[in-house]
């Protein structure tokens, strides 16, 4: 019987003493969105009620809808709701809130996008959308841009032969021409995934990702670049890398011209520093200087923050990438909301005797105020010649020795059983502070020759390390001891980094010789941070270009089946080429030579037999790389960012 109550007579279902309400979680989640849905659209289904022997009702379904109208009129009103009374009693409204909650279907995606961009041609504004929808300006901008796919995609994706993120990527193709040229090709070639979408696309440059978000698409534009911006991520696609990178070094050199004129006495790009100035001593402000509502506003997001730490380690069902998106968020507010705060809390003198480092972090401006730029380094600054290292001065005593003194000699042999017993003694002696043994072995890496710790790192990356920014040993000590024991690790491995250096030892060599150095440290990696970290380095064009055309047929059997290698086999050389680099990367294929213990790519789990030509090209070894010819290092920003998110899952394990 359909009825209409009074709001201030109906309970909810969860209420009752019966608890007929079978929903446990979610109750709350997204009430305010509700109620702008229900405030605009008026009451479209009646809640599902029984009666209580008091004369009231309680709700068995349509709970969140009853939070929804407390919102918009009150607890107490007498706004008469339109209701369906089931004369049931308090086990059968429990099985009636459970039988809707249990066969409630929700829209498929696709479907849901094609409505929203509906409602936008029919002239509803994305404000309106946003507002009565629950959503932000973002979602609908990603809403539109779904429902706004080719037909042929949004079928595809409808029928389960793409994935969500596959739509996605296609978003970056500007016309539905373009997203069907692309997906008839990739679909013949077995090729859609969305890594391989992006890069068809020309989203391939990592740093764009980081620099477009700071610049800002629109300045971008103004300055002459096109750009399509990625809605789902940060694969933003623009006409001109290089005038990018120009337009954020310009904004970056302005921020640290705008804070020299704030009285600062420096001002630096985190680029032009060595890697541990971001632990060089802050100065921190006496007091905090907050304005208008900032105090309450700092506070309410740490106790959000602590609110969110609290139910997901009470939760075992909530999301770890919901916890994880919504820790990042928090720790970015917080940060830039006490950054602008301590900006404005320094002195005139605390400015003049310190500085500020300014960097890029995921698009956003970080600015780290009050830094003071160690005396050493200072001193460091125009003594170094050409090859970099420091001009020994030796300074001659004040007082000389009496001539008969000065004029005795030991001999050199005695001289150099001396420091024999000396190098013991120290060593003996160092071994048992191991604080101290850390920082003597980082200023031992960071300084020049004849410093007495010989030390050095002659790997592939040797080259490129800066530790702190001078060569004294000395200074380079100081600096070392002033840092926390976990920045010291951090810099350790930085070195650790730059000592690798596995040229001509590939991972396929003497797969039973249990003392092969690199494939050891490969094993004690993370796969997960190393399978990326591997997949960056791997140059696809240089490998299928110079390898036999059997390898090349074969790497495309392992990643994309033998099918698609069969219509190959007779084609010239340049054309088995050209497709494996377009195809096999974005399988996750590596070569043998590439593939560590945790390897995760195809073929897993079997042997590739090889053609005869092919195997005998293989036994052919390479002819050895000269030292100081290899090509630098690749960037580690593939594995940077999956240590990222791992360090954060088992930290939460």
């Amino acid at each position: 019987m359909d009825i209409q109550v009074p709001l201030n007579q109906l309970r909810f279902g969860h209420e009752d003493q019966e608890a007929i309400n079978a929903r446990v979680v979610g109750r709350n989640d997204d009430i305010a969105a509700l109620a702008a849905n229900l405030h605009a659209r008026g009451q479209i289904e009646n809640l599902i009620v029984k009666r209580n022997v008091d004369g009231g009702y309680s709700v068995s379904n349509g709970n969140r809808r009853l939070a929804a109208f407390h919102m918009i009129y009150g607890e107490g009103s007498d706004q008469l709701v339109n209701c369906t009374v089931r004369d049931v009693d308090g086990a059968g409204a429990f099985e009636d809130s459970l039988t809707t909650a249990v066969t409630a279907k929700q829209l498929h995606p696709v479907d849901q996008y094609e409505a929203f961009a509906r409602l936008a041609e029919s002239g509803k504004e994305n404000e309106e959308i946003a507002r009565q929808y629950g959503l932000t300006d973002k979602d609908v901008q990603r809403a539109l841009a779904l429902g706004h796919l080719s037909p042929q995609v949004r079928d595809a994706w409808r029928h389960g032969e793409i994935k969500a993120e596959v739509a996605q990527a296609f978003t970056l193709a500007a016309t539905h021409k373009a997203q069907d040229k692309l997906f008839d090709k990739l679909a013949k070639q077995n090729g859609l995934h969305a890594h391989v979408i992006r890069r068809e696309l020309g989203a391939t440059d990592s740093e764009v990702g980081q620099l477009l978000p700071f610049v800002g698409a629109d300045a971008y534009r103004a300055a002459g670049g096109t750009v399509t911006v990625d809605l789902f991520g940060d694969a933003h696609i623009v006409s001109d890398p290089a005038l990018l990178k120009q337009l954020a070094s310009d904004r970056l050199q302005e921020v640290c011209d705008n804070l020299k004129a704030e009285g600062w006495a420096w001002a630096k790009s985190m680029s032009d520093l060595p890697t541990g100035a971001r632990w060089w001593k802050k100065v921190e402000p006496k007091a905090l200087q907050f304005e208008g509502d900032e105090e309450q506003r700092l506070k309410a997001l740490q106790s959000e923050r602590k609110a969110l730490e609290d139910r997901y380690q009470s939760d075992e069902e909530f999301d770890y990438d919901e916890y994880e998106e919504g820790m990042e968020r928090l720790d970015r507010d917080i940060e830039s909301l006490e950054g602008l705060v301590r900006a404005r809390s320094f002195t005139d003198r605390q400015k003049a005797a310190a500085g500020c480092i300014v960097d890029i972090d995921e698009g956003a401006l970080i600015v780290t105020y009050g830094v003071r730029e160690p005396e050493e380094v200072k001193s460091a600054g125009g003594d170094a010649g050409e090859s970099g290292k420091k001009k020994a001065v030796n300074k001659a005593a004040k007082n000389d020795p009496p001539d008969d003194v000065a004029d005795a000699e030991i001999s050199n042999a005695l001289v150099h059983r001396l420091s024999v017993q000396l190098t013991t003694g120290t060593a003996t002696a160092l071994a048992q502070d191991h604080e101290l043994a850390l920082c003597v072995l980082l200023a031992g890496f960071a300084a020049d020759h004849g410093c007495g710790v010989r030390l050095s790192v002659i790997g592939l990356g040797g080259s490129t390390l800066d530790l702190f920014g001078t060569c004294n040993f000395v200074d380079a000590l100081t600096l070392a001891r002033k840092l926390k024991h976990e920045e010291r690790l951090a810099l350790v491995a930085e070195i650790a980094a730059a000592a690798l250096d596995f040229q001509n030892k590939p991972l396929d060599q003497n797969p039973t010789d249990r003392l092969h150095g690199p494939r050891s440290v490969c094993a004690a990696i993370d796969a997960v941070l190393l399978n990326p970290a591997l997949r960056g380095a791997f140059d696809a064009r240089d490998y299928f270009g110079a390898v036999p055309k059997a390898i090349a047929l074969a790497a495309i059997a392992d990643a994309l089946g033998p099918d698609a290698a069969k219509p190959l086999a007779n084609k010239p050389k340049a054309d088995i080429v050209d497709f494996a680099i377009a195809n096999v990367p974005g399988t996750g294929w590596l070569p043998p030579q590439l593939r560590a213990a945790g390897y995760d790519g195809p073929p897993i789990g079997k042997t590739v037999k090889l053609p005869p030509a092919c195997k005998a090209a293989a036994k052919k070894k390479a002819a050895p790389t000269k030292r100081g010819k290899a090509a630098p290092l690749k960037k580690r920003a593939p594995a940077k960012k999956a240590a990222k998110k791992a360090a954060k899952k088992r930290k939460a394990a």
